[in-house]
């Protein structure tokens, strides 16, 4: 009895032994990343690396388990150590940063998916995946462009058993590959401002553009604050070489970056004209006269000219230049 209370006694004192030492290395790790991220040469991104930094931190600051804590904190200094690479300017690593600032991948794909299609994380669908196009148009018309119509449904003669709740289940599967691959779309705006620092290998922030579409009115931004914003990123910001710029962001422009138009079409009400139904379900449950026309949401995507293209080379910029 002895040995089990001195037992728990060492415990504890080890758990209060390892918790400062944590918290050191958290707010190290903590101020690592907003430095680092201060330092980045895309501001997108290092907007949403120091929004999300801070986020986790606080939402898990008052995590007491010590294992979950280690393994965010290794994650934390995963994050840290690529940041690090990335501000070096080391091709792989920097292209991997950009894409997580503009939604290729990571938490800010999530957002950008549930903001465009309203896909949830845990969304589940039980039966075909073509009955998506009905109530995820936007979804399907963007997998139907990125993988092809065949890839979105299982074929039931790959099946081992084709009883209907296997089915349900292997479209399930089939749901959460697809839509951890999808490339969610941008805005006209970003994909003009990529496009531009793929072609040029200048960066410009938006806020200091002389013909800039933002209002400077509405946002509070005074003369002074844009000189003070850009006396600022010339102390901090580690700007690359323009050949350099030209390949990050046309290595960027392959990662799917895509631009969604939708257009809103009038069509015919099948439900009103369908043969097979009987001439009292002319009228809804309200009792109102169904309409002639529907509306119908069509969706159409523009890819940057400049994807899929080697940047020009040294002696071709030479010759260009005069």
């Amino acid at each position: 009895m002895d040995f089990l209370l001195r037992s728990r006694g060492t415990a504890s004192s080890m758990y209060n032994q390892l918790q400062p030492a944590a918290q050191r290395k958290a707010l190290d790790v903590y101020r690592g990343l907003l430095k680092e991220a201060r330092a980045f040469f895309d501001e997108t991104t290092r907007d949403f690396i120091t929004t999300y930094t801070k986020q986790e931190f606080r939402r898990n600051q008052h995590d007491k388990k010590m294992l979950r804590v280690r393994r965010k904190l290794r994650n934390a200094s995963t994050s840290l150590h690529l940041l690090q690479r990335a501000n070096a300017h080391r091709f792989r690593d920097a292209v991997s940063v950009l894409e997580y600032g503009y939604g290729r991948k990571g938490p800010r794909k999530v957002e950008m998916l549930h903001a465009m299609a309203k896909i949830r994380p845990r969304e589940r669908v039980f039966g075909n995946l073509r009955e998506v196009a009905r109530y995820r148009p936007a979804f399907y018309a963007l997998a139907e462009k990125q993988f092809g119509t065949k890839k979105l449904v299982v074929s039931n003669e790959s099946l081992k058993s084709r009883h209907p709740l296997n089915v349900a289940k292997m479209q399930d599967r089939h749901w959460d590959h697809i839509r951890h691959r999808l490339l969610p779309p941008i805005d006209q705006s970003t994909m003009d401002i990529v496009e531009e620092r793929a072609s040029t290998g200048v960066i410009v922030n938006a806020l200091l553009r002389p013909n800039a579409t933002i209002n400077t009115t509405t946002m509070d931004v005074s003369p002074r604050d844009m000189e003070m914003l850009r006396q600022w990123e010339q102390r901090w910001v580690r700007f690359p070489r323009k050949s350099q710029t030209v390949r990050y962001y046309r290595a960027l422009l392959d990662k799917g970056m895509a631009v969604m138009d939708v257009t809103v079409d009038m069509v015919p009400n099948k439900a009103k004209y369908w043969k097979a139904m009987p001439r009292r379900n002319a009228r809804d449950g309200s009792g109102a006269v169904k309409p002639d026309l529907i509306p119908k949401k069509s969706f159409t995507f523009r890819h940057s000219l400049l994807a899929g293209k080697k940047p020009p080379s040294r002696a071709n910029r030479i010759d260009v230049a005069g």
